[in-house]
């Protein structure tokens, strides 16, 4: 099963697997071995295979990106999946999956975990202090163990939080896992010569029972915060280098947006291009990989302290969520929101973004505001099987 946006498809064509610089495709029957740039096998397959193509770039991939000191691997996935599937075979999604309301529960907050992430955020403005970085984007990874279904997670978790975009990937066909995406974040939209990034850098939570007149309130002074259109802004100057390395008139085609989701509000800017000619789907990842709303500034300097701080490589969080049309054009979210699923365990990512100025503990409380979609769907029956992982 494979969805994306309202569309479903209940089986693929071939699929593509990448670890590094080794690359396997398979059409069922025959696997064929690729050794190459993981970003070049990735073009290949997209523009040699028929049909949409739909998966997952990891963050992992980022060490072909810059070189690197990369943390522990432990979740053992590949760094990409792409299956190829027929366009003529897809069903649409009917609006069915918010029929169960969901409850309220009270969240964990596990201590070591809190107190672990603040030292984390410390040590991030240690080296904005030195003027290593100006801002870096920390994450952490929180783990259940489940014996539901994960598209009946995934089902639950976009009725909580409706999004244009949804999207769900099963390999276990021939792989052992599954991918559900949440994600709000625009990080390449191309359409015939044009492209587009929307970062997402600023966030604000909205307290339960909230009216209209609140929200609004809530809006505005996101839409005031020095801190937060700063960050904002910094990530616009990050997202419009990027594009700048393989696009023409690049320009800020929206500043400051506050955008509404059920749970919580986000500050989106968008940031267009145009692609110059011979600028292949390659070199397009080389120059925007990975997003810059997840790294931080400057972004390699960003990243190597991401791997310092987090230690765990972060697998398909930050990476990319793809859809390739067959004319060229395609959809890419930044991998936030997600969560994957092997055999009894679920993982779950939740992250921010770090300036001077941040103070922890309320970096921490984002941090909470971010999964509270996810979690009121994955406790949402009160016979939940599923337990949070110490």
């Amino acid at each position: 099963m494979f969805i994306f946006g309202n569309r479903i498809w209940h089986d693929f064509e071939k699929y593509l697997i990448v670890n590094g610089k080794n690359g396997l495709i398979s059409d069922k029957s025959k696997n064929y071995k690729i050794n190459e740039n993981p970003f070049k096998i990735i073009q290949k397959f997209v523009e040699e295979e028929k049909g949409i193509k739909l998966g997952y770039i990891s963050y992992n991939l980022s060490r072909f990106i810059e070189n690197l000191k990369i943390g522990e691997d432990d979740l053992n996935i590949p760094d990409c999946i792409l299956v190829s599937v027929d366009p003529e075979k897809s069903n649409l999604i009917e609006d069915e999956r918010n029929q169960e309301e969901p409850i309220e529960i009270n969240e964990t907050q596990d201590r070591y975990e809190k107190e672990k992430f603040i030292r984390a955020i410390e040590e991030a403005k240690k080296y904005i202090y030195r003027g290593d970085i100006y801002q870096v984007n920390l994450s952490r990874r929180i783990e259940f163990e489940t014996e539901e279904n994960p598209y009946d997670i995934f089902s639950r978790y976009i009725g909580v939080q409706k999004i244009k975009f949804p999207a769900f990937f099963n390999f276990s066909p021939f792989a052992n896992f599954c991918i559900g995406s949440g994600s709000m974040e625009i990080f390449l939209q191309k359409q015939q010569a044009k492209i587009r990034e929307c970062p997402i850098k600023g966030t604000r939570k909205i307290p339960n029972g909230a009216d209209e007149e609140t929200i609004n309130k809530i809006s505005e002074e996101l839409r005031s915060d020095e801190k937060e259109l700063a960050e904002n802004l910094m990530i616009v100057d990050m997202v419009r280098n990027d594009l700048g390395k393989i696009c023409k008139n690049v320009k800020v085609k929206r500043l400051f947006d506050v955008e509404r989701y059920s749970t919580l509000l986000h500050l989106v800017s968008e940031v267009e291009g145009e692609i110059e000619n011979k600028v292949g789907l390659s070199e397009i990842l080389i120059a925007t990989f990975p997003p810059a709303s997840v790294t931080g500034a400057p972004k390699k300097s960003a990243m190597q302290i991401i791997e310092k701080l987090e230690g765990k490589r972060r697998g398909p969080y930050c990476g990319a969520i793809m859809k390739f049309e067959e004319n060229g054009d395609f959809t890419m979210l930044v991998s936030i929101r997600i969560f994957l699923h092997i055999a009894s365990k679920v993982y779950y990512w939740t992250g921010c973004g770090i300036v001077w100025d941040s103070d922890p503990y309320k970096e921490w409380e984002e941090s909470i505001t971010k999964t509270k979609a996810f979690i009121k769907a994955l406790f949402s029956t009160k016979n939940s099987k599923q337990k949070m992982k110490k």
